[in-house]
């Protein structure tokens, strides 16, 4: 069996979880928006922000529902990571996003919890190597990797910085 990936500091995770550091934070990045900004398309992207928004919320709840030793389904292809999102589901998609990072960020404070292996099976693909505190850091860096794309998504229909500001450079 692979070796198991082990946890990051708790200290880390309560950094990286909300977007410290380095990363402008989810409660900054989706503030300010319309429900139509936050479903349009823009010319030359393939996705809405509230479209990258619920990507990476599909993939947050995946895992967590791995952390609460749920079992849900393996994903058959990538089109099911990628829910549709109308103007009427953008403010509760938001919400769920945002209380999904408060959920990981409770584990945090669990460091018995954080050095547990995540699964104890290879049903998902490689994820039996990860104790439950790298698989936090793994979708962390994932959600990172996509509010960067919400940035572009901002800049490209015309509203970044939002509203109490932002990286600019």
């Amino acid at each position: 069996m692979p070796e198991l990936l082990e946890s990051p500091p708790a200290g880390l995770l309560k950094e990286i979880i909300p977007g410290g550091g380095g990363f402008v934070g989810p409660d900054n990045l989706l503030e300010g928006l319309t429900p139509e900004q936050a479903t349009t398309v823009p010319k030359g992207l393939p996705h809405s922000l509230a479209g990258i928004v619920a990507h990476a919320h599909f993939w947050q709840n995946w895992v967590y529902q791995i952390i609460l030793g749920n079992a849900p389904q393996p994903v058959p292809n990538a089109k099911v990571g990628w829910p549709e999102v109308g103007p009427e589901g953008w403010e509760k998609l938001k919400g769920e996003f945002e209380e999904g990072l408060e959920a990981f960020l409770a584990l945090t404070s669990k460091p018995q919890t954080l050095s547990q292996p995540l699964i104890p099976s290879g049903r998902y693909h490689g994820w039996e190597r990860y104790t439950v505190g790298a698989a936090i850091a793994v979708i962390s860096m994932h959600t990172a990797h996509h509010l960067g794309q919400v940035i572009t998504v901002r800049q490209a229909i015309g509203v970044w910085p939002p509203p109490s500001g932002g990286y600019t450079w």
